[in-house]
């Protein structure tokens, strides 16, 4: 009887040895030979994108219809991709965008080293390269997709004699027989690209042979800018009237200017006034313009008129 008694208690023992390693188990599940180290985490296998929903002209503002967040492989995901669509919202793309990619980095920037324009060129236009400065191409700030009007300059020799159709008095000090004239000639062309060329700093030599002094401006004073001789190729497309037009001005004429036009005359809108998503860009109308010569600006604008036009 006994006997019988301390087998029940060695059995009991070894039940609650048991009872108690299984506790242990359960509060702190990494015990058991992993000498307390956690397990590995699982690798991610997908990870979300910004893609676009249609089809995006470069210049176009980005709103954010254009735009979804995207979940694909990991080994799907294009370098430089957006993860986030605030970060394209409001931005304009430089080149086109098909309706589904990726949208990266790369496609809100213009570095000015196009090399391919035939992708950015509507159907049936030409691509004809203007140059321009810092003070004919907005401080060379165009970029591929923005929208600009054709501005040209020409002169020419009147052959005309004091006194005969110019309000010349005889004896009167003869004018400058150059007559000039500015029109804009083409407007809304739109960009396919641009090159940069490098810039032409001058050289400084001071008077006394001492290294010039660096101008460093206020904190508050007005940010400057470096006139450097910098210049840009700009590549327009255009038709083929507007090619000739502008050859013509290049040979003849004065350095062509691009005035930038504002993205938002562009974008469609719905009778609501929102964007209407993949919606090609709107053409503003034509602004008919006078052109100006000297006589556009005495009658129009009030300028005074030399003296030698007066007969004084």
């Amino acid at each position: 009887m006994k006997r019988s008694n301390r087998l029940v208690l060695l059995v009991g023992a070894l039940l609650a040895v048991v009872a108690f390693v299984g506790v242990v188990l359960l509060l702190n599940p990494n015990s058991g030979g992993t000498n307390g180290a956690s397990p590995s985490p699982t690798a991610p296998t997908t990870a979300t994108v910004v893609k676009a929903t249609v089809a995006i002209a470069a210049g176009t503002t980005v709103t954010p219809e254009m735009v979804t967040l995207s979940t694909v492989p990991i080994g799907a995901i294009t370098p430089n991709s957006l993860q986030d669509t605030g970060l394209a919202i409001g931005m304009t793309v430089r080149r086109q965008v098909a309706a589904g990619a990726q949208l990266t980095a790369d496609y809100f920037v213009d570095l000015g080293a196009t090399t391919d324009v035939s992708q950015n060129l509507p159907t049936g236009l030409r691509a004809v390269a203007v140059q321009v400065d810092q003070v004919t191409g907005v401080g060379t700030l165009i970029h591929t997709g923005d929208y600009v009007d054709v501005i040209i300059a020409v002169k020419w020799k009147t052959g005309e004699t004091p006194g005969q159709g110019n309000q010349v008095m005889p004896g009167a000090p003869v004018p400058d027989k150059e007559d000039r004239s500015v029109k804009m000639v083409i407007q809304s062309v739109k960009v396919v690209g641009t090159l940069l060329a490098p810039a032409v700093l001058p050289e400084a030599t001071p008077a006394n042979g001492q290294p010039a002094a660096s101008a460093t401006p206020s904190p508050v004073s007005q940010p400057t800018v470096t006139l450097n001789g910098q210049s840009e190729l700009v590549i327009i497309a255009v038709t083929a009237d507007q090619a000739e037009a502008v050859r013509f001005a290049q040979l003849y004429g004065d350095p062509i200017e691009l005035a930038l036009r504002s993205p938002k005359d562009y974008i469609a809108v719905d009778a609501a006034g929102s964007p209407i998503p993949g919606a090609s860009p709107a053409i503003p109308a034509f602004e008919k313009t006078t052109g100006v010569i000297l006589k556009e600006l005495i009658d129009k604008w009030g300028v005074l008129p030399p003296n030698s036009f007066l007969g004084k």
